[in-house]
């Protein structure tokens, strides 16, 4: 018997998974299926209120970076905002995958930080002090300066001396001694300031 050729049809090619779809596989038992959903959702602004639901309470990193990744390339108010609630999380990994995706949002994050260098909560401003650490904004340099010169709490201006430690010159040594001085108590921040003057 002869073969029998196939015709190939144009509408066998497969489709990418509608938004619908995709915000279902969201909830999806499979941690990878969660993490291709997530960066599916790139630039879909009705995706947002559902990856900024589920972000806190992804249990992979890989899924909630993923979340994370897609969030912050929407760099608005909104998101920033609602990340930020998560700097005083009891989830040592969420607060620190968050901080990270803050520091991406050039935009919308600057706004909200006099709002967190006034926190009560000085863990809040410590995880603030790592958002400026790699923020590209003008301002995140003197907010760092700001925040060794009068921050209450060591641990918040140990953080921020460890922030600014890249760009450090002459021009900051005054700032560190004076830091040390409003701390003399305090070992880990003298040998922080230490360590950045040398």
């Amino acid at each position: 018997m002869g073969l029998v050729r196939r015709e190939s049809k144009p509408d066998e090619t497969p489709q990418p998974p509608s938004t619908e779809v995709l915000l279902t596989q969201l909830d999806d038992p499979d941690p990878e299926l969660r993490r291709e959903a997530a960066l599916s959702l790139d630039r879909v602004d009705e995706a947002v209120p559902a990856l900024l639901e589920r972000v806190a309470g992804e249990t992979e990193t890989r899924a909630r970076d993923a979340m994370l990744t897609t969030l912050a390339a929407h760099d608005t108010d909104t998101v920033a905002s609602a990340l930020a609630v998560h700097l005083a999380s009891d989830d040592a990994d969420l607060r620190t995958a968050v901080a990270e995706a803050l520091s991406t949002m050039p935009l919308s994050v600057p706004p909200i930080v006099p709002r967190l260098l006034a926190d009560e909560d000085h863990d809040v401003r410590v995880m603030t002090a790592m958002v400026l650490a790699d923020l590209q904004h003008p301002a995140a340099l003197a907010w760092l300066a700001d925040m060794i010169r009068d921050d209450p709490h060591p641990n918040v201006v140990a953080s921020a001396i460890d922030a600014l430690l890249p760009s450090l010159g002459p021009e900051h040594h005054d700032l560190l001694e004076r830091a040390v001085r409003r701390f003399p108590n305090d070992p880990f921040l003298r040998f922080t300031v230490e360590a950045a003057l040398r």
